[in-house]
């Protein structure tokens, strides 16, 4: 796996894990919310890596250009109902439908947000890097 994609991956996941940690700090108040933790990060986080990955989203030329990012809510409306009934059946608990809207917009807005700078910060430089490794 190339660097950019590794740093990319790393920073889906930690968005994913900022919006679960917020979601569950929103709501519960009491020390015990880390125990919850997994519960909601895990399944949500695998949902996204298989999303992404079919939606193409660590592919160089589509991480690389803003005309590209409508993949990013796109995968994380995708993620949201995977990600929730896998939450569900772990907890053994009813799926929430706003639960699931909620997930699938934070998720978006949070990725779209961190992607966004990414490209800003890197994609000029990592054109010209792609675009030197393939006439050498």
């Amino acid at each position: 796996m190339k660097l950019v994609q590794f740093l990319l991956l790393i920073d889906d996941s930690l968005v994913i894990f900022l919006v679960t940690l917020l979601g569950i700090r929103f709501h519960q108040t009491d020390l015990a919310f880390f125990s919850r933790l997994p519960y909601t990060f895990l399944p949500f986080l695998v949902a996204w890596l298989s999303f992404a990955a079919v939606l193409r989203l660590y592919d160089s030329a589509t991480a690389s250009a803003l005309s590209q990012v409508w993949r990013i809510p796109v995968a994380a409306f995708l993620t949201a109902p995977i990600g929730a009934a896998a939450r569900a059946l772990w907890l053994g608990t009813p799926l929430i439908p706003i639960f699931v809207l909620v997930m699938g917009a934070a998720i978006s807005v949070g990725i779209l947000i961190s992607r966004g700078a990414f490209i800003l910060a890197f994609a000029s430089n990592w054109s010209k890097t792609e675009k030197w490794k393939k006439s050498n």
